[in-house]
């Protein structure tokens, strides 16, 4: 903490400390001298507690207090009004204003996690609201966790989404695990050490009536969190904590999928969470497998929100690939950084030597992380170790001619995304369902099946809102769903059909691109589904003819894993994100005309290199034996 910020905790604590001497009925009882004081008080936590480790730096016990986090009678020689109203696990957003956001601390911060899509799940509760047919703003407000109802879409959030809101409570000592959620601030910051996880562990498996004594080691606060942090969550939904290690889910472990044993060959291959779930292993993202963290690129805006409430993600996460790979980096200079990017950069004891500049999004926020030197390139440095790594510019071919102009880097960089269809969801009034928003077990339970995950190339869609206007992006099967919205036992079934799909960056990027017939000659990145995706030549013309592996649904006839038709064009809601859509059906037509090329001539032969700069010049000068797709 900088100097003037422990001044002001000081002053603040000093005063909150005096008024509370004030009022209480145990003021008498006042700690013998000497006494170890923090911020000027007597610290009367310190004459008990005194031998705790853990703790260091701006936040240890003898620089700012136990009371400052933990609150308590700091002043009281007994026990029980000691520990009066004390935090037991402070951090928690129930009461992170008065912990970690009291004055003189982290006062601006705890008002923007609160606000941020973590805390809200906004998103999330937009799209399932929508998705069954109910408004996504009903009361007129961006949507909160905390204000859920109790209607169809909101019991079924309450059961099966909102455990992973921010503002879920920690209530358990120990550290941020597999199975972690929510927890405040506790969920990026909170960090055990080897001494400290033992110490609880310890702790935990003594009988109640031999814990007299708290554990002698106390886990201390990080402001670099470990991917570990963000896994209980991420590990989840998208599946994006999984992909980036390379790490694809399936159902069952049996045959070939047994669950890996100690020493087994098959160890490094196969995993088991601790949740029960099976992990295979695939291919990690290139940025993993050269040693980078979430955190290496994603700011603190991103990740804590920069104030305002959003409704959707898109609006909070803006770091994109261009950010770090582009020919020329958008950059700030160090006497016009904002004091938040300061502070972090003094804290991490990382100085901008002259001439060198910071990083920013192209939306302006800098990338506190990323290093810009005028003639000699950029680099980033990685948070958690200052290892640096140099910051390369996107290849010739990401560039050059026309034909790839409105492609994302992730629609060809992304080597697979974790793929799941076929999902049914149903209500059982005859069970029970653990309410995660109330935190109790209610009446009634909503039980979700779902198909096995593929580890599959995405799907290319449309993005068609803001500066990506057109843009082709990564999708996955966001909802391929049958609903019964029907609560009540006896009622008949009140079905919802939805086939939704989600823009995902799976975070499974690698350099070498895909190869240009997975997209232009592949029924899955064109949005039919698995199947037989065939170009025949008849003479100078030829026809494209698609057989799908999966059999249609009863509720629109297309093919069960499918986003849209074969040369056709698909309206109406089509996505969790709004305002994407699949490709159309004269965009396919485009695409699979490049596709009829690829049949006989290769991706990188000099024909399709100069079809990419210029593909109506080449299909121009085309010899008689070329044969162009006729469309019905």
């Amino acid at each position: 903490m900088p100097r003037f910020a422990r001044a002001a905790a000081g002053v603040a604590l000093v005063v909150l400390a005096a008024a509370a001497l004030a009022l209480s009925p145990w003021g008498r009882e006042r700690l013998p001298d000497p006494v170890r004081h923090a911020l000027g008080i007597g610290e009367g936590c310190l004459a008990c507690h005194g031998a705790v480790t853990g703790l260091e730096g701006a936040h240890a016990p003898a620089r700012i207090g136990c009371a400052s986090c933990h609150g308590g009678d700091v002043r009281s020689r007994d026990k029980t009004v000691a520990h009066a109203g004390m935090v037991l696990i402070p951090g928690n957003l129930a009461d992170a204003a008065k912990t970690c956001g009291q004055a003189g601390c982290h006062a601006s911060i705890v008002p923007r996690v609160e606000r941020s899509i973590m805390a809200t799940m906004a998103g999330v509760i937009a799209v399932d609201r929508e998705a069954l047919g109910e408004p996504a703003m009903p009361d007129g407000r961006i949507p909160h966790a905390a204000r859920l109802g109790h209607g169809v879409a909101d019991s079924h959030l309450r059961e099966l989404c909102v455990g992973c809101h921010l503002g879920q409570a920690k209530t358990e000592w120990g550290p941020i695990g597999q199975e972690s959620q929510g927890g405040g601030c506790n969920a990026c910051h909170l960090e055990y050490g080897a001494e400290a996880a033992r110490a609880v562990k310890a702790y935990a498996a003594m009988p109640r009536e031999a814990r007299t004594a708290i554990p002698p080691a106390h886990p201390s606060l990080t402001l670099n969190p470990r991917n570990e942090h963000c896994f209980g969550c991420h590990s989840r939904s998208g599946r994006i904590a999984l992909s980036y290690e390379g790490w694809n889910e399936f159902r069952e472990a049996s045959g070939d999928n047994a669950a890996p044993t100690a020493g087994g060959g098959r160890a490094a291959s196969l995993r088991k969470l601790d949740d029960g779930r099976f992990l295979q292993k695939v291919v990690a993202d290139v940025h993993h497998e050269r040693g980078l963290e979430c955190i290496d690129c994603h700011t603190a805006n991103e990740l804590m929100g920069a104030g305002a409430e959003v409704l959707r993600k898109s609006q909070q996460q803006k770091v994109g690939c261009e950010d770090c790979h582009a020919a020329k980096l958008a950059s700030v200079a160090p006497e016009n950084l904002d004091p938040e990017s300061r502070l972090l950069m003094t804290l991490r004891k990382w100085q901008l030597a002259p001439g060198q500049r910071m990083g920013t999004t192209r939306d302006g926020e800098p990338l506190v992380n990323v290093v810009v030197e005028e003639g000699r390139g950029a680099k980033l440095l990685r948070k958690r170790t200052g290892a640096a790594h140099p910051l390369r510019p996107p290849a010739a071919a990401c560039t050059q001619g026309k034909g790839h102009e409105r492609l994302s880097c992730a629609s060809c960089h992304t080597a697979w995304a974790p793929r799941c269809v076929a999902c049914h969801t149903q209500f059982d009034p005859k069970d029970e369902g653990f309410d995660h928003a109330a935190q109790a077990w209610v009446k009634g339970t909503w039980n979700e099946t779902a198909g096995p995950f593929e580890p599959l190339p995405p799907t290319l869609g449309v993005l068609h809102d803001g500066p990506t206007r057109g843009a082709i992006d990564t999708f996955v099967p966001g909802m391929i769903m049958t609903f019964d919205r029907n609560r009540e036992e006896g009622k008949a079934p009140d079905i919802v059909f939805r086939r939704l799909y989600a823009k995902l960056h799976s975070h499974t990027t690698r350099r070498e691109a895909r190869d240009c017939k997975s997209c232009h000659a592949d029924p899955v990145a064109l949005g039919f589904g698995k199947g037989e995706l065939r170009f025949a030549a008849q003479g100078k013309t030829g026809r494209w003819t698609f057989k799908p592996a999966a059999k249609p649904s009863p509720h629109d006839g297309l093919p069960e894993d499918a986003w849209t038709g074969f040369l056709a064009t698909r309206t109406g809601m089509v996505s969790t994100k709004e305002g994407a859509r699949p490709l159309s059906a004269e965009e396919q037509r485009r695409i699979l005309t490049v596709g009829a090329c690829l049949s006989c001539h290769a991706g990188d032969s000099p024909v399709m290199r100069r079809a990419q700069a210029d593909f109506a010049a080449t299909v121009a000068g085309r010899t008689a034996r070329c044969a162009m797709p006729a469309w019905p």
